[in-house]
Parts: structure tokens; C-alpha cells; sequence
């Protein structure tokens, strides 16, 4: 009773069994799965080493795989080229938005309109720009911005205007290239008829 017991008769029972396990295993191979008899020529090779195994549904699982991936690359390519068309797109309708901006901004800039709010009170200081001595008048406006001077100038009869821009012009050479450009914005102006009205 003791020998069984023992490390010993534990140690040799170990071997014993391990060894007939591996005699089992190598000797009888593995059998086929029962069921995958089914008229196809492509069986499932499972004798062997395990490196020569051959499962169809294996090969079927990374045809698929393959397939998608390819699938998926292609998918890609295409996403690439909408994001692509995508960005010129945009490119070219900030392009236009900035064209926009800036013929918006150059019809701001040569056609002064005179809004209603303020006619009344640009025609008051066109009539006393007019009474003024236009050398005085000249010295006053040139302090004014463009803008507001043409809407003044516009308010004023062709005479009285003609007058202050000739004052302008002997203020000296910088004075007359503002005079310059105030005159062609006079060219582009355009008043509401309750300004001329009024």
C-alpha cells in the first residue's frame, strides 16, 4: 500500500500513461468528420502533418475575406476621389464667394448711395457747404471721408461743387489726387429720389 503511495509508483504511472497516449495518437491518425461526405470533390485532408491539412470552408472563409478587402479598397479609392472632388469644389466656391466679396465691395466703394435717414441731413450741409467761401469749404471736407464728401458734393449744384474741387486741387498735390478720385466717384454716384427730393 505504501508503493502506491509513493512518488515513485505516481512518477512511473505518469510516464506510462503519457507514453501509451502518444502511441495511441500517432498510430490511429485522425479520422474524417463524419457528414462532410457530400459529393464534393474538395474534402477536408486532415491526415498527416498538420502543415498538409486542407479545409474547404478555410479556403471559402479567406476567399471572402479577400473579397472584401478588395471591396473595401475599392470603396476607398472612391471615397478618396468624392473627398477630392469635394475640396476643388470648395476651393472654387470660396474663389467665387471672395470675387463676390470683392464687387460687392468695389460697387460699395464707387456707388455712393444716399439713404433716406441722412438726406435731410447731408442737403443742410450741402446748402451751408454751398453759402461757405469754398476755399473754407475745401479746408472742412478735406477732414471728411470720400464718402461722405461725394454724398455732400452730389447734394450740391454742378457750380458750387465745381468751386470746391478747385479749392481742393490748391491744397496741394495730394489734395488733388483725392480731388481726382472724388470726381470719379461723383461720375458713379447715385442719390434716392426722396434726396433729391427733399
Amino acid at each position: 500500500m505504501k508503493f502506491l503511495q509513493s512518488k515513485l509508483f505516481a512518477a512511473i504511472l505518469g510516464v506510462l500513461l503519457f507514453l501509451l497516449t502518444s502511441a495511441f495518437l500517432t498510430t490511429s491518425g485522425l479520422k474524417p468528420v463524419a457528414g462532410l461526405d457530400d459529393g464534393h470533390e474538395d474534402h477536408a485532408i486532415t491526415k498527416g502533418p498538420s502543415w498538409t491539412f486542407f479545409n474547404p470552408e478555410l479556403d471559402q472563409i479567406v476567399a471572402e475575406l479577400k473579397a472584401e478587402r478588395d471591396a473595401l479598397s475599392v470603396r476607398e479609392k472612391q471615397m478618396g476621389e468624392l473627398a477630392a472632388r469635394l475640396k476643388a469644389e470648395r476651393a472654387e466656391l470660396d474663389a467665387g464667394l471672395s470675387n463676390v466679396r470683392k464687387l460687392q465691395q468695389q460697387v460699395d466703394r464707387d456707388v455712393f448711395r444716399i439713404k433716406e435717414d441722412e438726406a435731410g441731413n447731408l442737403k443742410k450741409l450741402a446748402k451751408m457747404y454751398a453759402a461757405m467761401e469754398p476755399a473754407g469749404a475745401a479746408r472742412i471736407l478735406r477732414e471728411l471721408e470720400d464718402v461722405i464728401v461725394v454724398k455732400i458734393l452730389t447734394l450740391m449744384k454742378e457750380p458750387e461743387a465745381a468751386v470746391v474741387l478747385d479749392s481742393f486741387a490748391r491744397l496741394g498735390d495730394a489734395e488733388t489726387k483725392r480731388a481726382a478720385g472724388i470726381s470719379e466717384s461723383l461720375r458713379s454716384a447715385a442719390s434716392t429720389k426722396t434726396a433729391a427730393t427733399k
